[in-house]
C-alpha cells in the first residue's frame, strides 16, 4: 500500500474509533445501549439503514453477483428494497414504535406467545451470528486481494477493530459512525464506477465489450433473467425472474425490511413516529442509486479484468482487483476506507441487534426476569463480544458457498417466509391465534429446509413457497383455536386511526 493510501485509511479508522469510544460514556442504561435512548434523527437512521444493508456484503458479494449475472443484481435494490421500505414506513414501523418493543421477536411474542418469541429469538440470533461470518469472509477476500494477507489474519483484525467500540457504545455509536461510513461508502463506490466507465470507453464501450463476450454475457444486460439459465456444468444458476418477483419482491424483501432486527431496531431508536416513517422513506431514496456504485463495477470488472494467466477471475475478488488495478494513489485509499466503513457498519449493526434479541427475548424473558437495568447492560456488552467470536468461528462454513451473497441469502431464506407470514397476518388481522403462530413458524421453517436442502430449490423460490405454506398453516390452525382478547390486540394490530397515528 502506498503511504498516502495508508494515511487515508488511518485517518478514517482514528476518526471512527474516536467517535465510537466517545459515545461509550453516554451509555447509562439498557435503553441507551439497545435503542440509543430513542433520540436519533431521521436522516441519521436513514443513512444507517442504507450503509448497514449495503455493507461489505454488497461491495464484495453484490459486485460478484453483477460480474456473474449482470444487471439483474440491481433487483436486490430496486425490487428487493425500495417498495418494502416505503410500505414499512407507512404501515409497520409506526405500530412497532408505539407498542414500545425493543425487538421483532418481542412483538411476535406479544402477538403469538412465548413459544414463538423464543423460537424467533433463537433463529435470529443464529442468523445474525452467521451473517457476521459472511461479513468477516468478505473482509478476508478484500484484504487478500489488496495485501495478500491470509484469511485468518484479515478476519481476526477486523473482529478486533469493530469490537473496540461496538461493545461499549451501543446503538448510538453504531448509527453515528454509520453516517460517516455512508458518505465514504458512496463517494468511494461512485469514484470506482466513474474510473471504470472511463477505462471501458464510456457506457457505449461497456455495451460493445459485453456483446463481444458472446454467450458468457448473453443475459448480463437483462434486468429479468430466464428461469432455466444454466452454467457450464448444466446446473441452474442466476436469479430466475419468477424468483425475483415472487421470492424476492413478495417475500424476502418485505420480510427483511419489516422483520429484520438489524433494520427495525434503528427505527425504534427514532425521536418519534414521524421520524420513524421519514427514516425509511429517506433510506429508500438513497437505495435507488446504490446499483451505480456496486453493480456497475461488477459489469466493468467482467470486461476490464478478463482472464488472468491462472484461469478465471474469482467473482468475490473482483472489487478488490478493480481497486488495485484501476484507481490512483489516494483514491485507492478512499476505497479501502470505504470497504472498512461498509464492513464495520455491517458487523456493528448485526452485533448490537443480536445482543438485543438475546438479552431481551431469551435471557430476560426466560432466565432472569427480575434483575437490575445495569445487569442487563453488562450482559448486553458481554453477549456482543461473544457474538463476534462466534461469527469468527463460523467463517469456514460460509467459505463453502460460491459467493458471500449466496451464503447470506441462503441463511436468510430458511425462516424469512414464515416470519413474514406471522408479521403481516398478525399485524393486519385479529384472527391469527397464538397456537397457530407456533404451528406456522415450525411448519414453515421445516418446509423451507426441505425445499432448500432436500428438493434443491433456488433460495428465491424457497422463500415464496415457505411463505405460502406458513400462511396456510396459520389460517387453518387459527380456524380451530381461540384468538387473543381485543384489548390485548388494540396496540398490536393495524387500523386506520389506531396505534399507528
Amino acid at each position: 500500500m502506498h503511504w498516502l493510501d495508508g494515511v487515508v485509511v488511518a485517518l478514517y479508522l482514528v476518526a471512527t474509533l474516536y467517535i465510537g469510544l466517545r459515545l461509550t460514556g453516554r451509555v447509562e442504561s439498557s435503553q441507551d445501549f439497545f435503542l440509543a435512548g430513542r433520540k436519533l434523527p431521521f436522516w441519521a437512521i436513514g443513512m444507517s439503514l442504507v450503509v448497514s444493508d449495503i455493507g461489505a456484503l454488497e461491495m464484495i458479494g453484490g459486485t460478484a453477483g453483477a460480474f456473474r449475472y449482470g444487471v439483474a443484481q440491481a433487483n436486490f435494490e430496486w425490487i428487493g428494497c425500495v417498495p418494502a421500505m416505503i410500505i414499512g414506513a407507512l404501515v409497520f414501523m409506526p405500530i412497532y414504535y408505539r407498542s414500545g418493543i425493543y425487538s421483532v421477536p418481542e412483538y411476535l411474542g406479544r402477538r403469538y406467545g412465548a413459544l414463538v418469541q423464543g423460537l424467533q429469538a433463537a433463529l435470529w440470533t443464529f442468523f445474525l451470528a452467521a451473517a457476521l461470518a459472511v461479513f468477516f469472509q468478505s473482509s478476508a477476500k478484500m484484504f487478500h486481494g489488496v495485501f495478500g494477507w491470509p484469511n485468518w489474519l484479515s478476519v481476526l483484525l477486523t473482529a478486533a477493530i469493530v469490537s473496540v467500540y461496538t461493545v461499549g457504545g451501543g446503538l448510538e455509536a453504531v448509527v453515528t459512525t454509520d453516517v460517516i461510513q455512508c458518505v465514504i461508502l458512496f463517494a468511494g463506490g461512485l469514484a470506482l464506477a466513474g474510473v471504470g466507465i472511463a477505462r471501458a470507453g464510456g457506457l457505449s464501450g461497456l455495451r460493445r465489450s459485453l456483446d463481444a463476450l458472446g454467450p458468457r454475457a448473453r443475459d448480463h444486460l437483462k434486468l429479468l433473467m430466464p428461469v432455466d439459465k444454466r452454467d457450464a456444468k448444466g446446473e441452474l444458476t442466476g436469479y430466475p425472474w419468477t424468483g425475483v418477483l415472487l421470492g424476492l419482491g413478495f417475500v424476502l424483501s418485505p420480510a427483511y425490511w419489516i422483520g429484520n432486527q438489524a433494520i427495525v431496531q434503528r427505527t425504534l431508536g427514532a425521536r418519534d413516529v414521524w421520524a420513524t416513517r421519514a427514516s425509511m422513506i429517506f433510506g429508500a431514496g438513497l437505495k435507488t442509486v446504490v446499483p451505480l456504485a456496486f453493480v456497475l463495477p461488477g459489469l466493468l470488472g467482467l470486461v476490464l479484468l478478463g482472464k488472468p494467466s491462472g484461469g478465471e477471475v474469482d467473482p468475490n475478488a473482483v472489487y478488490p482487483m478493480m481497486i488495485k488495478q484501476y484507481l490512483p494513489v489516494g483514491l485507492r485509499g478512499l476505497l479501502y476506507a470505504a470497504f472498512l466503513a461498509a464492513l464495520m457498519s455491517s458487523v456493528d449493526s448485526y452485533t448490537n441487534s443480536a445482543a438485543t434479541i438475546f438479552v431481551r427475548d431469551i435471557y430476560q424473558r426466560f432466565f432472569a426476569r427480575e434483575r437490575s437495568d445495569k445487569h442487563y447492560l453488562r450482559v448486553g456488552r458481554l453477549v456482543s463480544l461473544l457474538l463476534i467470536v462466534a461469527g469468527v468461528a463460523m467463517v469456514p462454513v460460509v467459505a463453502a458457498y460460491k459467493t458471500v451473497y449466496d451464503a447470506f441469502q441462503s441463511f436468510l431464506t430458511l425462516f424469512q417466509g414464515p416470519t413474514l407470514a406471522l408479521i403481516v397476518l398478525g399485524l393486519l388481522s385479529r384472527r391469527p391465534t397464538p397456537s397457530a403462530g407456533g404451528v406456522a413458524l415450525v411448519g414453515g421453517v421445516g418446509c423451507a429446509v426441505l425445499m432448500s436442502h432436500v428438493m434443491g430449490l433456488h433460495y428465491l423460490h424457497t422463500a415464496f413457497w415457505s411463505f405460502c405454506a406458513s400462511v396456510v398453516l396459520l389460517l387453518a390452525t387459527s380456524a380451530g383455536t381461540a384468538p387473543l382478547p381485543d384489548a390485548e390486540l388494540d396496540a398490536l394490530v393495524y387500523s386506520r386511526g389506531g396505534p399507528a397515528r
